[in-house]
């Protein structure tokens, strides 16, 4: 494989905030790319650590460092991306890892600027990337937005994350920046928005994006602002699939499991929001994604229903 240099900038937008123990580790391994043509534009995100003086002691004259002008991960995308000149657009998160070989791989995979690229990807702890664990649910192979939501909807495996996803900045200009109002899940809404205008979404086999698991980041937590936030993330992505796909039937049954898996993690907790999800479910003609449970829960679902077991457990934790 070898991809000449005259295929345009790629643009990395980061936000980082309070990730001084990481950024490094995450900022040379794009540093190391065999695809030497891109900028990175990191957002300091109002961090209290030491995160901008680790940056500044990286000499690289493909840096553009600014200081965050709002709060909030959308927000420092959105000023990132104000201020990038690629071609293509990444969103990067500051504790994940590239291989050399992912940019030059990504790139390779591009037929038009009405594509995105998405390559494989899986989790690893602390700075272990080689025991990444690969992703045995991601769909290896090229997909429209209708396959997108039947295979990933429909299983609550819709989580997209950000680095992975190569962007041509035309599909991004067609179809908005980040919304800054929404906290967790966030990139739910933005990627498919994304998705549903693309011509097709290729997967790129020939790399691996690791993504960093067990820091506390924003997604462990969940209180009633962020539930509020992954709720209306969820629908706005339905929206776009129903409005889409109006009278497809299976894409309906893929929007109420997304629903009916909201409501599967968030109960017995945030019970307005329930209430809401399952009027809709009812609307959509209903959900059959089972309840998704292992161990003692799984066991106690099967006697006394999920509904039970979840609170039951969550009696548990809360002692």
């Amino acid at each position: 494989m070898a991809v000449t240099t005259n295929l345009g900038l790629v643009s990395f937008c980061i936000p980082a905030y309070n990730a001084e123990r990481y950024i490094r580790f995450t900022l040379e391994s794009i540093l190391n790319q065999s695809y030497p043509e891109f900028e990175i534009i990191i957002i300091d995100d109002h961090s209290t650590d030491q995160t901008l003086n680790t940056i500044r002691h990286i000499e690289d004259k493909r840096f553009i460092i600014q200081s965050a002008e709002r709060k909030g991960a959308a927000a420092a995308r959105n000023q990132a991306l104000f201020l990038s000149k690629g071609k293509y657009i990444i969103f990067f998160d500051a504790d994940d890892w590239i291989p050399p070989n992912f940019l030059e791989s990504q790139l390779s995979m591009l037929h038009s600027e009405m594509e995105v690229v998405v390559c494989k990807w899986g989790r690893f702890f602390n700075n272990d990337i080689i025991n990444t664990k690969i992703n045995q649910q991601q769909i290896q192979k090229d997909l429209n937005f209708r396959e997108w939501i039947l295979n990933y909807w429909n299983n609550n495996t819709s989580m997209t994350c950000p680095g992975r996803i190569l962007i041509p900045k035309v599909l991004i200009d067609q179809t908005g920046t980040w919304d800054e109002s929404l906290s967790l899940n966030d990139d739910f809404q933005f990627f498919s928005r994304i998705f549903s205008q693309c011509s097709i979404i290729r997967f790129n086999d020939l790399s691996t994006f690791h993504y960093r698991s067990g820091i506390s980041g924003l997604s462990s937590q969940k209180g009633q602002v962020a539930y509020t936030s992954f709720y209306r993330s969820l629908n706005s992505g339905i929206d776009l699939a129903l409005n889409k796909y109006y009278d497809d039937i299976l894409i309906k049954r893929a929007c109420a499991n997304l629903l009916m898996s909201f409501i599967y993690e968030c109960y017995p907790n945030h019970s307005a929001l329930t209430a809401e999800a399952e009027v809709k479910i009812i609307e959509l003609g209903g959900a059959n994604c089972r309840f998704p449970a292992a161990g003692k829960t799984k066991i106690l679902s099967n006697f006394l229903g999920w509904k039970m077991a979840k609170k039951l457990k969550s009696l548990i934790y809360e002692r």
